[in-house]
């Protein structure tokens, strides 16, 4: 004996919609939020929070930090990763740019073996730096 899975199917499915526990209750409306989302306002990271890794001009990767005051850990890998796009126009040796209302500047290659820091990016109190990852 030989049974179709139209004639399984179809009876199932009609049972389930039938058989259903029916229409949901109307929600109850709430007023609009009078303050943002905690997601709406970026959350500030203070001195030594690490926010990640941008690919620096060569290609390698570095580490993006807050170095003082506070700032968004998402603003500081979106102001880094576009200081170090080829578009951006830089001065003189230091690579002197402004990003976003940030000042940026870049080290030179020995002082950033020196040192481990590559950039650093300076906007009112705080400063986000972009440091060579060993």
């Amino acid at each position: 004996m030989r049974i179709s899975v139209a004639a399984v199917v179809v009876p199932l499915v009609l049972c389930l919609t039938a058989c259903g526990p029916g229409p949901l209750p109307p929600q109850a409306t709430t007023p609009p939020a009078t303050t943002p989302a905690p997601e709406a306002t970026p959350a500030l990271a203070g001195p030594g929070t690490v926010c990640g890794e941008v690919k620096a001009a060569d290609g390698s990767p570095a580490a993006v930090a807050v170095e003082r005051g506070r700032a968004g850990c998402a603003e500081a890998q979106r102001v880094l990763r576009a200081y170090y796009r080829p578009r951006t126009a830089k001065q003189g040796t230091a690579g002197i740019a402004t990003v976003a209302g940030w000042e940026c500047a870049s080290n030179t290659a020995a002082e950033a073996m020196r040192t481990g820091r590559l950039t650093s990016c300076r906007k009112g109190t705080a400063t986000i730096v972009a440091d060579v990852i060993p």
